[in-house]
């Protein structure tokens, strides 16, 4: 049976997997190729994808509790302001913490 990892741990897992991919573009010689898992989407696209999942996330966490998704204002250009404001928000609020999750906010009236 696998264990959930601790909290840190996952906050951990977020800025190292965002920090791996960021080295691989990094390293890439355009960003124009193919994401093999995902052969539709270029690493630029990839890389835009998760900025602004990242940035929408973190908005999220520090608003709260909420019936509505937060208001989200211009998103980060690079991935590593993204990565830092989700971390931030994720450990400033805490496990326990609740935010609007698509319409389900769990113990919100």
């Amino acid at each position: 049976m696998t264990q959930t990892p601790s909290f840190e741990e996952l906050l951990s897992l977020i800025e190292d997997r965002s920090t791996a991919l960021g080295k691989a573009a990094a390293a890439a010689t355009e960003l124009d190729v193919r994401v093999p898992s995902c052969p539709d989407w270029s690493l630029r696209n990839l890389i835009t994808h998760l900025t602004g999942v990242q940035h929408f996330w973190a908005a999220a966490v520090a608003a709260g509790p909420s019936e509505q998704p937060p208001t989200v204002a211009e998103p980060p250009t690079e991935l590593p302001a993204a990565t830092a404001a989700l971390v931030a928000a994720l450990r400033d609020s805490g496990p326990e913490a609740r935010c609007w999750t698509g319409g389900v906010c769990p113990g919100h009236p």
